[in-house]
C-alpha cells in the first residue's frame, strides 16, 4: 500500500506533467504545480530539489511508459515478423493517442535542442524501439532476402516520423484533410496504412 508521501509525489508529478507539457520547461511555474497539487511549494523542492529535477523526473517518466509498451514488442517471440511489425506500429500509436502530455514534453524537448533528455540520460541502454526493429529484420531476413538498402535504423526514423507528425500536427493536418484525425476510425486507418507501407518495404525482394 503507498504511503501518504508516495500518494504525495505522484499527485505532484502528474500536475508537473500537465504543467511542463502545456508551457514547456521556461514557461512552468512551480507556484502553479503547488496550487493544482494542492501541497505546500517548499514540499516539492524538499522531494525533487530544484525545478530542473522536477521537469527531469516528468520528462523521464513519460519515456518510461513508451519504454514498457516497447518491451511489449521485446518479448514478443513470435516467429512471424509481419505480425511483430503490425503490432508494433499498433502499440506504438496507440500510446501516442493515450498519451497526449508524451507527445507535447518531446516537442518541448526539441525546441531546447534535447537538452535535458540528454542530461537526464533518458536512454542509458539501446532504444527498445531500435532493438525490436532489430529483431524484426532479422526475422524478415530469415524469410526471404531483404533489400540491401534496408536499415534498422531508418526503419525506426520512418516509424517515429510517421506516427508522431501524425499527433504532434493533428489540428493542422484536421484542417488540410478536412477530417477529424484524433477520431477513433481515422487513427485506425492511419495505422493500417503506416503498417502497409513498412511491410511493402520489408517484403520486397532484394
Amino acid at each position: 500500500m503507498a504511503s501518504k508521501s508516495d500518494a504525495t509525489k505522484s499527485q505532484i508529478l502528474r500536475e508537473a506533467e500537465r504543467e511542463f507539457s502545456e508551457k514547456g520547461f521556461f514557461g512552468a511555474r512551480i507556484d502553479e504545480i503547488a496550487r493544482n497539487a494542492s501541497v505546500n511549494k517548499s514540499l516539492i523542492y524538499a522531494y525533487f530539489g530544484s525545478k530542473k529535477e522536477l521537469y527531469k523526473t516528468v520528462l523521464f517518466d513519460v519515456y518510461d511508459r513508451l519504454m514498457k509498451v516497447e518491451q511489449e514488442i521485446i518479448a514478443d517471440d513470435s516467429s512471424d515478423y509481419r505480425e511483430k511489425l503490425r503490432q508494433f506500429v499498433k502499440l506504438y500509436y496507440r500510446f501516442l493517442q493515450q498519451n497526449p502530455t508524451y507527445v507535447r514534453m518531446v516537442m518541448w524537448e526539441n525546441l531546447n535542442h534535447a537538452e535535458y533528455f540528454i542530461e537526464g540520460k533518458v536512454y542509458t541502454t539501446k532504444n527498445p524501439i531500435l532493438s525490436a526493429l532489430e529483431r524484426i529484420y532479422e526475422d524478415a531476413c530469415k524469410d526471404h532476402k531483404v533489400l540491401d538498402s534496408i536499415d534498422p535504423k531508418q526503419l525506426m526514423i520512418t516509424l517515429i516520423g510517421t506516427s508522431f507528425n501524425y499527433f504532434s500536427n493533428s489540428d493542422t493536418l484536421s484542417q488540410i484533410v478536412r477530417e477529424d484525425l484524433m477520431a477513433e476510425d481515422a487513427v485506425d486507418r492511419r495505422i493500417r496504412s503506416v503498417t502497409d507501407m513498412l511491410l511493402a518495404y520489408m517484403d520486397a525482394r532484394g
